[in-house]
């Protein structure tokens, strides 16, 4: 996938609070280096290991692996949260001017970090973890797209009498009232647990030019599920159209 910064201007969430610890964090640094006689060592280690977590963080998202690393990046976040407010409390009760400016700057790193732990710790299929791509099954729209060379590998071609009792149908509604979808329904032309239902884009999708099997969809369109097997799902349009679209774009419609 290679890294690509433009994929963090899809959250401003990462971008603002990105912003917002880097700020901190040189603020930190820069009132450290002005009164360094009376920094402890413990900060200086607290400095450079929070501005590595921000930027491993970083990598992650324009690398589009924040799915793979999220447990891990909580983790670290955590240990960051605590073992910063021990420093701000430190140096914000000091009677030197700088030294409490640089207590400001650690609790806007403290801020930051507060955030993702909420964010970083909501799973899928939550608010949060929808809003900035986090869920541990990689729904979101920074996610969907993890993995696409191994992902239409993996895809297994599904063209079989499911698929096309599907395509013979007009519309969604004339293949959920045919005879022949009652037999889909009922498991006996697909090997699927789940059978075929109606599902929303939760976003828009263009399909890639170069694969005839992708189909593309508007953000809230709603559609059938004919296999939702692997992280490529088999849907069926409205117009009649069958094709394959990334499953973190798409969320089943409960009846």
């Amino acid at each position: 996938m290679g890294f690509q910064l433009k994929r963090l201007f899809s959250s401003p969430i990462f971008i603002g609070t990105l912003a917002l610890i880097f700020a901190g964090l040189l603020v930190s640094l820069v009132c450290a280096g002005l009164k360094v006689v009376y920094i402890e060592a413990s900060t200086w280690f607290v400095i450079v290991y929070l501005f590595l977590l921000a930027l491993a963080l970083l990598v992650t998202i324009c690398t589009n692996t924040l799915h793979k690393y999220r447990l891990a990046l909580l983790a670290m976040i955590s240990i960051g949260l605590s073992i910063n407010v021990g420093h701000i409390g430190w140096y914000i009760n000091a009677t030197i001017g700088v030294l409490q400016a640089m207590a400001a700057g650690l609790i806007f790193v403290e801020i930051t970090l507060f955030f993702w732990v909420l964010i970083l710790g909501s799973g899928p299929g939550t608010y949060l973890a929808d809003l900035c791509g986090t869920g541990a099954d990689g729904k979101g729209h920074m996610l969907p797209m993890t993995d696409v060379a191994k992902a239409r590998t993996s895809y297994r071609q599904t063209i079989n009498m499911a698929t096309n009792a599907a395509a013979g149908a007009s519309t969604i509604t004339d293949y959920y009232s045919s005879e022949l979808n009652q037999s889909v329904m009922s498991g006996k032309l697909r090997d699927s647990t789940t059978g075929v239902y109606k599902a929303r884009a939760l976003y828009a999708y263009d399909a890639n030019p170069d694969d005839p099997n992708e189909i593309s969809i508007a953000k809230d369109e709603v559609m059938l599920v004919i296999d939702d097997s692997g992280k490529w799902w088999q849907v069926k349009k409205d117009d009649g159209t069958v094709g394959i679209a990334p499953s973190n774009y798409i969320t089943r419609i409960l009846s």
